[in-house]
């Protein structure tokens, strides 16, 4: 019985050895691959252009601000209602300075997204592509941090673990 068993053992190993032995894994730096395409220089341009533009609107607020503290310091006053008004105008004026700082953020990183990810599609597409007509089964992004980017569907063990749990 222990002979049968340490066979079956046996047999199970060379089967799953020589399976892996088959599967072909690649790697690729796609944070390298994406610095050099032509079309990462064009969009960098573009988001720059907005960046200054938006830089440009916060400059101002900014002078607005000293402008306004210089001629507060030049005339003082008393006056409490005087400095409730200038408390609140300066006030005001940080508010501005604040939402405008989170919208240019928030603008920057929609187009950002918006611009980058026909790239990334592409790249991922192509790189796909390329692992298929190769015979890869995997391909791993060697980038810092990066991960899965093509897993050959027949070697996907969702279903199974899915159905031995007990989930529909």
């Amino acid at each position: 019985m222990n002979s049968l068993k340490s066979i079956v053992v046996l047999v199970a190993m060379a089967f799953t050895v020589n399976a892996s032995a088959q599967m072909k894994i690649a790697h690729i730096n796609s944070g390298e691959l994406m610095e050099q395409m032509p079309q990462l220089k064009k969009i960098q341009d573009s988001l720059e252009r907005v960046s200054n533009e938006y830089q440009s609107v916060l400059s101002a607020i900014e002078a607005e601000v000293t402008q306004k503290q210089k001629t507060w310091t030049d005339n003082p006053t008393e006056n409490k209602t005087l400095l409730e008004l200038r408390e609140k105008e300066y006030q005001e004026l940080v508010s501005r300075y604040q939402r405008t700082q989170q919208m240019a953020q928030q603008d920057v990183s929609k187009q950002q997204e918006d611009l980058l990810k026909p790239l990334i599609d592409d790249l991922k597409s192509t790189i796909i592509s390329v692992a298929k007509e190769m015979g890869y089964d995997y391909v791993l992004d060697s980038t810092d941090g990066g991960g899965l980017i093509y897993g050959n569907p027949s070697h996907d063990l969702m279903v199974a673990v899915k159905k031995k749990m007990g989930i529909k």
